[in-house]
């Protein structure tokens, strides 16, 4: 029953639930059945939004301003990002004179995790989705911007970016990976 549920969620993102069943004790991803590695890129990062045409939309999965230690695995299935918690980043939004207990409490639950090991991950599988529009920059570093409808007709805004420099080979096969229907 998991795979079909995982059939039918072209973006998973969390952290405790994939150690084991997505990536290993070191953060390494775990590879499925058929599936082969294209390309394993450091630094890059991403944010997923859905609905993107809504006031407001929900994000389904954060990423930062800054530099990351995170790894992006290319696969003939899907995209994966795993990165390290981060828990200063995670609560610096919350750090406000009603929400400080929260964010403290918050940030003293990502620091558990990320002293046993949790990495945070968004899995996204490219081949289930329509791609509606795609904006590519490439000024001051690589970032691709996109616009993606799912089977069930749900509205996704999914941003890949290198995080320091320029990565244009990794850049075009991401943006393959969502053309290649």
């Amino acid at each position: 029953m998991k795979s079909s549920d995982q059939s039918r969620r072209p973006v998973r993102a969390g952290n405790v639930e994939g150690r084991g069943s997505l990536y290993d004790a070191k953060g390494n991803l775990l590879g499925r059945p058929g599936e082969s590695y294209l390309e394993i890129a450091v630094g890059w990062d991403m944010d997923v939004w859905s609905p993107w045409r809504r006031f407001l939309p929900k994000p389904i999965f954060m990423g930062f301003s800054t530099k990351v230690d995170s790894r992006l695995y290319i696969t003939t299935d899907r995209i994966v990002l795993i990165r390290e918690i981060d828990p200063w980043r995670e609560t610096t939004g919350e750090m406000s004179p009603l929400g400080i207990p929260n964010a403290v409490a918050k940030q003293s639950e990502l620091k558990k995790l990320k002293e046993a090991g949790i990495k945070q991950y968004c899995e996204v599988y490219p081949q289930t989705m329509k791609l509606v529009s795609s904006r590519r920059y490439v000024k001051r570093g690589s970032m691709v911007d996109m616009r993606l409808v799912g089977p069930d007709g749900r509205q996704y805004a999914i941003s890949f970016w290198k995080t320091d420099g320029r990565d244009n080979k990794v850049l075009d096969l991401i943006e393959a990976q969502f053309r290649s229907r």
